[in-house]
């Protein structure tokens, strides 16, 4: 039950956004969550013509949190267009500055704390079981995983990533994006 729960949990944020940062950054701003909502609907279409092009599955990999990795999708994202596909990272660059972003970089930071927080808020109203797991497999002998199947491992390794990075998520950045719960919803659904 909670194995499923934790590869659900996997799943949907992985749709999130094509779908711990720093979070000891300086505090989350309302523009900053603004700015950073306004700019999905154009990013959703970069993310649309790089799946045309046959680029989708190539950020699927590069963002899927391995173990020992945080769970930072959209710096991830980033530092693979950046490296791999230029063309799409100069694009990012001219939407997200449209945005008041000074770098894709500065934008993934902010877009991974926006989808930690909406993560931690969703799992703590709909999940909470969730974040327990999180603290309770803490301590656990990393030799259990080895028992499961290789591939349900894997799945089991990412949502404890997700997991412990939702239940790290601060406060502050709880509060700044709990007004956009309704939006955020919208945009990770569509």
């Amino acid at each position: 039950m909670v194995q499923k729960a934790c590869i659900k949990m996997v799943l949907a944020l992985f749709v999130l956004l094509w779908t711990p940062t720093s979070l000891l950054a300086a505090a989350l701003g309302p523009q900053q969550v603004e700015a950073y909502l306004d700019s999905l609907a154009e990013v959703k279409q970069l993310g649309e013509r790089m799946k045309a092009a046959g680029q989708g599955t190539f950020l699927a990999r590069e963002i899927s949190p391995k173990a020992g990795e945080s769970f930072d999708p959209h710096q991830r994202a980033v530092m693979a267009l950046k490296r791999e596909h230029d063309d799409h990272y100069k694009a990012l660059i001219l939407i997200v500055q449209q945005r008041g972003f000074t770098s894709p970089e500065s934008w993934a930071r902010v877009g991974d704390r926006v989808v930690l927080a909406y993560g931690a808020i969703k799992a703590e109203s709909e999940s909470p079981e969730m974040l327990l797991l999180a603290k309770q497999m803490k301590g656990m002998d990393p030799q259990m995983l080895q028992l499961l199947p290789a591939e349900q491992r894997v799945q089991v390794e990412q949502a404890l990533i997700i997991a412990e990075a939702l239940a790290r998520v601060p406060e502050a950045d709880k509060h700044q994006v709990l007004p956009h719960i309704a939006r955020l919803d919208r945009e990770f659904t569509q």
